[in-house]
């Protein structure tokens, strides 16, 4: 006992055991520690076998303590200290026994106990903090006392050099077992090695090899009957280790094989990344590195770990939780490791800085709940080379993959679709191929316009041909000869299919504004023609507006012009609202608009109080991707002209740190609904006549919702925090089509205030919604007004407004049918001043249609203070259109 758990306490003590076969005589015994020695034992003292024998350094605490245990104090107790200590037995000078311990041992407030009286006594592995409730077990069997009967463990194998090997073991060994050389084994041809010798550390063996060892290459060492202090041998055991540098790694040579990011939540092995060496070369994965690429590159093991020609190395988050779920499969563990996102993710696998192979992966990759696996090893880290495992076990670590399947196969087409002019067609390959099989020649339109042109980015699956002549109207066919992969694997001949309905809409002016006093920045709604689109006779500014002297162009796109700059012969009129009109505009298609129109505002804008301008259309989860989301915004007043500068957009986090809409003059006009859009190649993929203002990465929508709050000089103008679950129920997906407020009064987080879009678009951006509240109001008792009837198959509402009697109440209101049945709580109670609207969009609480009828209103109030209750009603009519 060094560390007695009653603190300041002097309840040191040393249990001694008799193991000999017969009683003992102990005069003249000395206790002694690494500083200092106790006086001898008296003449006389004898303990006999199997007996135990306590000396204290307080005889007062120990019998205070263990009021029943005999002891004998001892005059100049040496001081045990709790960091460590020695404290030995000697007579006349011989020692007979000692104890080296470290506080690493055990023994904190309690006493340390030897398990095996018969073990070493220099071995941490034999000792252990007692487990008894008095914190120790004086004059007694040990608490943790067990025979050790298990031989010692080989915990590994390394190669000091050419000619030694140091082999770990689990315990001290003993001696002569230990020292015979003919008990170790290495493979490969080295044979028993030509001495065998203990090491400082009793656990530890040096062997000095008669043949001396050739790498790199990884060796296996045998060792048999080795003996631990207590005379257990082992019968066999093996461990391999490492010798010799590696090789310099070139590009590929080691590739990521197999990976788990999206650990499962049963049978989990913690995430693990699988290195295929697919040269002929062996590798030391002490040079390598691995991460997300992020942060610093990070070591993979310090240890000597070499994978040879087609061998596999898993490296894993957590050996443990990794050999519980594949435990045949040999792993390392990497201290420090950088954890795959769910969402997505990097994998780099460097060797001293430079890439030896790298992937990028999102989810659709696959992967949940089980590993990814590479289908062919010589093939690109592409989408379409991987796969979900197969395996039952969630993965094949270490072995070859469930999903091996070598390319054989060149290039195919998988898809095509076609501009909006019919002039352009980006055709999709399952697997990037060989950019200089990537020509004009190799594509054809059978019985359909020429192929003139091709773009291609190398390791891409994606390519955009030019043809000479617009497609035919309906559905044609895309053929590919002699593609070919980057494995070398030619497609002779393979072929999709491509709709193509020609555009029948004229071009529109999708906006123009005010750069300077005597310029106009205008861009049109699709690429239209240039000869019309730079004639200054093509514009004209109203009211009474200068003339147009001169048009440059500012912006191409698919061959036609999208934006151009108007000279202007006189300033403008400052705090005038213009209309643009520009005539016979005509776009890529050869349609013409013989009259388009865009209104901007000179001079400086109204700054926009709360409710000024409010969010009105929410495409979140657009059929385009994430560059096809969009916020469309309302101005809500009749006269105020807003600034898009003026006006921030964010998430609501709490730093109001949303970047400006716009960081040129873009004005929102009175009573105008205008869409932000994230990326204008995007938006224009699904609404392409619609009107916009691109703001960038401004406009960023989860898919599962979350808020948008518009603020202006730091007031918040408006804040919606939307709802995947807002979409009309009857939708199995609600991908493409935006939620839309059913007016500028419907209250903004009211998830009854918005519906799914009605349009065949998906969405009705900077244009009417075509979902709404129904439009006549009509009084019921005092105090409350509904809209009825109502249609909701033709995005209507019920407004439900209600005037309190007083000043604040806790309202509350419901919705039953004709029967009298409960169908739907619109508000369980919610405090209110002076008035309240609600929207009722027609469903129960379910969320489900209710069936055309006349329902019933009842809206109660209780007076906050007063305490005071009234309750009203009214009928509204739920109207199905004929």
């Amino acid at each position: 006992m060094y560390d007695p758990p009653q603190q300041p306490s002097f309840n040191e003590w040393v249990e001694v055991l008799n193991v000999s076969g017969g009683p003992l005589d102990l005069s003249g015994l000395v206790l002694s520690d690494a500083a200092s020695s106790a006086e001898p034992l008296p003449s006389g003292t004898t303990l006999g076998a199997g007996a135990y024998l306590v000396l204290v350094r307080d005889g007062a605490a120990f019998a205070a303590a263990f009021p029943e245990v005999p002891f004998v104090e001892v005059d100049g107790f040496p001081a045990l200290n709790n960091s460590g200590d020695r404290p030995a037995l000697s007579v006349d000078g011989a020692e007979i026994d000692a104890v080296p311990y470290a506080g690493s041992w055990g023994g904190a407030d309690a006493s340390l106990e030897r398990i095996d009286p018969f073990g070493p006594s220099d071995s941490s592995a034999n000792f252990g903090t007692s487990t008894s409730s008095a914190s120790g077990t004086p004059g007694a069997q040990n608490s943790i006392y067990a025979v050790d009967t298990a031989p010692p463990e080989v915990l590994a194998a390394e190669a000091l050099d050419a000619q030694s090997v140091r082999v770990a073991f689990s315990e001290p060994v003993e001696v002569a077992s230990a020292e015979t050389a003919a008990n170790y084994a290495v493979d490969g041809g080295v044979g028993a090695p030509a001495l065998a010798m203990l090491a400082d550390d009793p656990a530890e063996v040096v062997l000095a090899l008669a043949t001396p060892l050739t790498g790199p290459r990884t060796y296996t060492l045998t060792v048999r009957g080795v003996a631990d202090r207590r005379g257990n041998a082992i019968m066999e055991a093996t461990a391999t280790f490492a010798f010799g540098r590696g090789a310099e790694a070139e590009p590929s040579d080691l590739v990521i094989n197999e990976f788990l990011y999206d650990e499962p939540a049963a049978d989990n092995p913690g995430e693990f990344v699988e290195l295929l060496n697919r040269s002929d070369a062996t590798f030391d994965l002490r040079e390598f590195t691995l991460n997300d690429g992020t942060g610093d590159d990070q070591l993979i093991t310090a240890t000597p770990t070499l994978v040879g020609p087609g061998a596999y190395a898993v490296i894993v988050e957590d050996l443990a939780l990794f050999a519980a779920v594949f435990p045949d499969a040999h792993a390392v563990e990497m201290p420090s490791w950088s954890a795959l996102n769910n969402g997505g993710d990097a994998i780099v696998l460097k060797q001293r800085g430079t890439v030896i192979d790298s992937l990028r992966y999102v989810p659709s990759w696959g992967g949940e709940d089980a590993s990814l696996e590479r289908k062919d090893p010589d093939a690109p880290s592409s989408a379409a080379n991987w796969s979900t495992t197969t395996d039952l076990r969630g993965g094949t670590p270490g072995a070859q993959n469930s999903r091996y399947e070598p390319d054989v196969i060149g290039p195919q087409l998988v898809d095509a679709t076609a501009s909006p002019d019919g002039r352009t067609v980006t055709v999709t390959i399952d697997e990037p191929a060989e950019p200089v099989s990537v020509t004009a020649a190799a594509f054809s339109v059978p019985d359909g316009p020429a192929v003139t042109g091709v773009a291609y980015e190398a390791g891409g699956t994606s390519v955009r041909l030019t043809l000479a002549a617009p497609l035919a109207a309906g559905t044609s066919t895309v053929v590919a000869t002699r593609l070919t992969d980057l494995l070398g694997n030619v497609m002779d001949r393979t072929e999709t299919t491509v709709d193509f309905t020609p555009d029948e809409t004229p071009p529109a002016l999708a906006s123009a504004a005010a750069t300077t006093a005597t310029a106009v920045a205008v861009t049109f709604s699709e690429p239209v023609a240039e000869a019309p689109a730079i004639s200054p006779d093509a514009y004209r500014l109203s009211p009474d507006g200068p003339p147009v002297d001169a048009v440059t162009i500012s912006e191409r796109d698919g061959g036609g012009v999208v934006a151009v700059t108007l000279e202007l012969g006189a300033p403008l009129t400052d705090r005038t609202l213009y209309t643009l009109v520009a005539t016979r505009l005509a776009d890529l298609a050869g349609v013409v608009a013989e009259q388009a129109e865009a209104r901007f505002f000179v001079g400086e804008p109204d700054v926009p109080g709360p409710g000024d301008v409010i969010v009105h259309e929410v495409m979140f989860d657009p059929a385009s991707g994430s560059d096809g989301e969009y916020v469309e915004l309302l101005n809500t007043t009749a006269a105020a002209v807003f600034d898009l500068r003026t006006i921030a957009l964010d998430d609501g986090d709490g730093d109001a740190s949303g970047g400006s809409l716009a960081d040129a003059p873009a004005v929102l006009l009175p009573g105008e609904p205008l869409a932000v859009v994230r990326d204008a190649d995007g938006f224009r993929q699904s609404f392409p006549e619609a009107a916009y203002w691109e703001a960038g990465s401004v406009v960023s929508l989860a898919n599962d919702g979350e808020a948008v709050v518009l603020r202006a000089a730091g007031t918040v103008l408006d804040s919606v925090v939307y709802d995947p679950g807002w979409h009309r129920v009857e939708l199995e997906d609600a991908t493409g089509i935006s939620l839309e407020r059913r007016g500028a009064g419907a209250p903004s987080t009211d998830a009854a205030s918005w519906s799914s879009s009605l349009s065949e678009a998906g969405g009705t951006p900077s244009a009417p919604n075509t979902v709404s509240l129904a439009g006549t109001s009509v009084g019921r008792e005092a105090g409350l007004a509904i809209t009825s009837p109502f249609a909701p198959t033709l995005g209507e509402a019920a407004e439900i407004v209600v005037t309190l009697s007083t000043e604040a109440a806790l309202v509350r209101c419901r919705v039953y049918d004709g029967g009298g049945r409960l169908v739907r709580e619109l508000e369980p109670g919610r405090l209110v001043g002076g008035a309240a609207t609600l929207v009722w969009d027609g469903t129960g609480d379910d969320r489900r249609p209710l069936r055309a009828g006349i329902y019933v209103v009842l809206v109660e109030a209780v007076d906050a203070e007063g305490g005071t209750a009234e309750a009203v009603r009214g009928a509204v009519v739920l109207a199905r259109p004929r």
